[in-house]
Parts: structure tokens; sequence; C-alpha cells
């Protein structure tokens, strides 16, 4: 009823300097006991003595807007508009409050000519407050832009979910693994008389979502839970649970690990994430290091904002950060979403010009960090009802939420997924997945794995395997990377990864080898100059990652070993290997690795690893190799 309070503010403001406009004194004290009725929230009663005032006197102007605030208030926005439209004629002095109030019912409700109309109407006015006429100047636009967003409707074609998810009872907030194959969302149904919010997940190993089961133990519990986030590989949930334990305020974000095919007991993020206010809606980035969330905390730009912590390298999440004005408004902003291209968000507003209640936008992030224009993704996705909780599929285009809205004769909220129109999509993304096991026991690792962008050097994703050593990465198509697995006590991995193909699926599992003298690792990202001994600028991530694991291993001596093809003759690709291997030498001790750690030999076409019988054999075998040779 917090919207109706405000009404009410507004109503009163005016009216404290007139008395009422009607003779009737039973039609007076009816309209009395509405106030009084109201001021207790009996917002029913006072509907029923503002009917009676009304009766006893048509021409009352007070009681008409009073029962105009009353109704909206109890979402009967059509009989709100009807009271407000009886009050303007019969009292000049307050038609042009009116204006306004009825104006926002109209957009409100779609009527958006006869919305503009009206508060045109009210800017005539010279005796607005700078305050209303801002107001009222973002209702003249959002006005605008609904008239013509109705003129040029994008395509949407929401298809539902089904019976295997959606029932009679609420569904909404999904959550989607980056390979699709897992959703989880929030289901709220009366037990016992209350309403309860419990997590349900399916699983689509086909074509078709299965039966959706509740969670269970230890993340559903007999309070609420809901609004949640998946990470990419299916593994760590990320959700809000109320009134426990060790809350820090009425609602916090926990999480909750899945290992050995059960979910853990799950943790309070803790204060940087967490305060004595409500924090909830939790978004978490392709990389795992990004978390966003909505909260009603002290030192953001309006009622409720989204927020966002960052993961430090030793896994601590850190104080959280208010996303700033280029997205957050004077009006609440929920429900984020970061899609798994790691530029795209999408979230829910009413502080942006649209089509009535919450409107979901997005806005992509530049090459400089910094956010850009919000877009409302359009009509007729956006409508007059609130639209919120959108998540959007790894290829950038597949887009779920949930709505009430295309249900004849219901009123409860099921999932629906469509097609995003084009300039609303976000970049298609590929993943990288696989096992890390220890090369000797098989046993599973749980490791660090990292990629770069060769061509900017930026380090575009870090993550961690989790205890069973299974991974997964969210990476654009359109890049070549630099992917290198590191577990302290093992050598590191190198590999070259290119994804060519929009939405690729690369399955690669690496074998580590413990610091054991003899074991080496293709150095996958060391580029030479063609038929040259030159580095290339690309090499310089590789460089870096060796120049860290020998700083992390001080007592290791190593041997980098040159290699080629067949193409010519012994000789000059022997001498060609050796100035490759003594090329990577002098830019490691450029870097500050000391000489006597470095060793180095040219092997010529000695050691291939295949028949050099084609092209693609022949780049296999030219390769810089890096060997433990002393453990000193």
């Amino acid at each position: 009823m917090r919207v109706l309070l405000a009404f009410f503010f507004f109503v009163f403001s005016f009216q404290i300097i007139a008395q009422e406009t009607t003779k009737s004194r039973r039609a007076t004290k009816a309209y009395r006991e509405a106030k009084s009725a109201v001021a207790v929230q009996e917002y029913n009663t006072a509907k029923v003595f503002l009917e009676e005032a009304l009766i006893l006197d048509s021409r009352f102007v007070e009681a008409w807007i009073l029962l105009g605030d009353v109704s909206i208030g109890l979402g009967d926005k059509k009989s709100g508009i009807e009271a407000y439209r009886k009050s303007i004629p019969l009292a000049p002095r307050f038609s042009f409050p009116m204006y306004y109030r009825l104006a926002n019912a109209e957009h409100s409700l779609g009527d958006y000519s006869e919305a503009l109309q009206h508060i045109r109407k009210y800017l005539s006015s010279k005796k607005i407050s700078e305050r209303y006429r801002k107001k009222a100047n973002a209702l003249k636009k959002s006005c605008e832009f609904s008239i013509s967003a109705m003129k040029n409707p994008v395509t949407f074609n929401p298809d539902n979910l089904g019976t295997n998810i959606n029932s009679d009872a609420d569904e909404y907030l999904p959550a989607l693994s980056a390979d699709g194959s897992t959703l989880i969302f929030t289901r709220s149904k009366k037990v016992e008389g209350f309403r309860n919010e419990d997590f349900y997940v399916s699983y689509n190993n086909t074509d078709d979502w299965q039966l959706a089961k509740n969670l269970g133990e230890p993340i559903n519990t007999l309070q609420n839970e809901g609004a949640q986030c998946i990470t990419a590989d299916g593994k760590t949930l990320y959700f809000t649970a109320c009134s426990r334990d060790d809350s820090y305020g009425r609602c916090d974000i926990y999480e909750s690990d899945f290992v050995n095919g059960k979910w853990t007991d799950p943790v309070n993020l803790g204060a940087h994430v967490n305060t004595e206010n409500w924090e909830s809606q939790p978004a978490i980035s392709a990389d795992g290091r990004q978390l966003f969330f909505v909260s009603n905390r002290a030192g953001g730009n309006g009622g409720k904002d989204i927020w966002v912590s960052y993961k430090n390298a030793k896994g601590t999440w850190m104080k959280a950060k208010n996303l700033g004005k280029d997205i957050n408004t004077a009006k609440d902003d929920i429900s984020p979403f970061l899609h798994w291209d790691n530029q795209t968000l999408y979230f829910s507003s009413k502080g942006y010009v649209g089509m009535g209640g919450f409107d979901i936008s997005l806005s992509r992030l530049d090459e400089t960090g910094n956010w850009g224009a919000v877009k409302n993704i359009g009509y007729p996705i956006n409508s007059p009802s609130d639209e919120n909780s959108l998540i959007v599929a790894k290829d950038g285009r597949t887009a779920y939420f949930a709505s009430a809205y295309f249900q004849e004769g219901r009123s409860d909220l099921d999932l629906y997924t469509f097609d995003l129109p084009q300039e609303s999509r976000a970049r298609e993304v590929a993943y990288v997945q696989g096992v890390i096991t220890d090369a000797k026991t098989k046993k599973p690792i749980k490791a660090e794995i990292e990629l770069v962008d060769l061509q900017s050097g930026r380090s575009y994703k870090s993550s961690q395997s989790d205890v069973d050593g299974n991974y997964m990465l969210c990476l654009p198509s359109d890049a070549e990377y630099a992917l290198t697995v590191i577990k302290k006590n093992y050598l590191f991995y190198s590999e070259n990864v290119q994804m060519e193909q929009e939405g690729s699926i690369l399955v690669r599992n690496f074998k580590l080898q413990a610091l054991e003298v003899g074991e080496q690792v293709r150095l996958d990202n060391i580029f030479f100059e063609l038929n040259s001994y030159d580095l290339k600028d690309e090499s310089a991530t590789e460089l870096n990652k060796i120049i860290q694991f020998m700083e992390s291993n001080p007592f290791l001596v190593v041997e980098i070993g040159g290699h080629t093809d067949n193409s010519g003759s012994k000789n000059y690709n022997l001498d060609l290997s050796e100035q490759r291997a003594q090329s990577v030498k002098s830019a490691l001790a450029q870097r500050g690795l000391p000489l006597d750690r470095i060793q180095t030999k040219g092997y010529g076409m000695s050691i291939p690893l295949n028949a050099n019988s084609s092209e693609e054999e022949r780049a296999v075998n030219r390769r810089t190799e890096l060997k433990i040779i002393a453990v000193e």
C-alpha cells in the first residue's frame, strides 16, 4: 500500500487549506469516517464510507478524489479513473492536480493517448512545483514512447513452458545453466493457509522439460526461499532466504554447491554483500566473479537499486558497490541478469520511459568498462503490467520470463519462453567444458582455469573446477584464447583455444603432471613469425604464465625445447629450433627470470609427434615445450 499512502499525502496536501465542498453533514461525517479508516489502513471500510458519502452528495469533490485513491490502492484502477474523472468538472481549483493523478492511472492501464492528453493539460498550469513538473515530463515521455512503441511492435511469440513446469500456483524467477539442461525456478503456493516460496528444478535432456521437482533440503525450508541464480556449470546456487538464524537482515543472499549429487548446507555470503536491509535477486556472471543483486540499503539512488560485489583472487566477496546512475534511477530497479557474454545486462525498472509498471530494459558494457545507454526492449514484450525476471540462454536470443498477461480467466504467474527481437539480443557464446585429473592417479583435481584474449592480452575468464574436477567456461565465439590450468605442486597446462563457430561446444579434459623431473608441457601459446625465431606479440600471455609458474616454484630448473616439422634440411631445422628456444629464454630473462634456471635445446625435426604427412600434422610438430630437468 506504499503507493496508496503516497497518493493520500498528495491529496491531503491541498485539502488542508479548504473545507469540504459538501453542505451535507451526513456526507461530511461519512467522508471523515473514511479518512479515519484510511489512517488505520482499513481501505475496504473507507471505500464503503466514501460510497455512502457520494450517495448523499454526488457533487462531493473530495469524496470522489479519495474514492479514486482508495480504488487504485485496492487494485481497481478502472474505478479509480472513473472517480477522478467525475471530480474534475466539479471543482476547477482541484482539477490540475487531478489531471496528473488521472494520467498516471490511465498510463498504468495502457490508455496512453488519454494519459498524454491529460498530462499535457496538467503541464499547462503555471502553478506546478519543479519537483512535480519533472515527474510530469517523465510521464509525458513515457506516454509518447508507449504510443510510438505500439505503432512499431517488436516480434513476440511467447510459448508457455507447459504443465511439467507450470501449475495453478505462481511460477517465476527462472534460472538456467549455460548448457540449457537445468532450470531452477521459484514456486509460490499456499500451505496451511500461508503463502510459501520454494525452489523447483527441472532437467532438459532431450527437447522437453522433465516434471519439476522440489529442490528439497537443505535449500528449501519452512521459511521462504526465492530469487535465485545458478552458475554456468550448474554447480553453485545463489539465492535469497528470509528470517534465518544467521541473517543480517530480513532477507539475505546465500550460496550452496552441488557436490556428490547433493546441495551443501547454504552459507550466508557475509557482511560485504548482506546488510540489515533487504537483499535479493542475485545474478552471477559467467566467470563466477561478479554478483549482481538488489538492495534497498542506504547509499542508493532510489528505493531499490542494483548493486555488485566482486570476488577477489582468494575467493572472498568484496564490499558491494552501487551500479551507479548509468543503470539505477530514483525509482525501483530490480531483477538483474548478466548474460553469459559478460557484457549485456537485462533488468527491470520503473524509472525509465516505458509502457507502465516495471519494464524490461538492457544496457551493454562498452570497451572502457562503462554501461551504455539503457534501452527498452519494446512492446508487446513490455506491457502496462509489470515485466521482470527475464533471463536469456547462451544463444543470446532465447529468453525466459514470468507473466500472467496471456492467461484468460487466470491470474497466476507462469513461465514462458520466446525469441528476443534482433536488436535486444546478446552475443551468442560458446563454452569449453571438461574434467581435470591427476595424470597418474586419475583422481579429480580442483584447479584454477584462466582464459586470456590473445589479441588484447586481457584476462577474459578465471574460474575453478569443482571437487569432482568438472569445469565450464563461457566465452564469445569470435576470438582466440590462451587457456591455462594451474594447480599448486603440478606442472601448469597450456592450450590454444579458437572458437570459430558461434555456439561452439568444446570438450577438453586435462591431465596435470606432478612436479617431477622429466615432466613436460607443450607451450601452445608461444608464436613465432614464419620461418623466423622472432616472437610474436601474442606470446606475451604465455611468457607471463611461465614467469608466474617459476616464481611459485623457485626450486625448479626447466628446459625450453624447440621442435620443427620436416620442411627444409635437418641442419636448418636444428638451428631454427635452437634459436627459437633461445628467443624464449631471452624473453623470460628480460622479465626477470634468472638465467641459471633456464636451459635450452633445439631438437629440430628429430622428435615428431606424427608422420608429417599433411599441413595439419606439420603444424602439430612445430612446437615449443617446457620440461622440468631439476628439482633443487
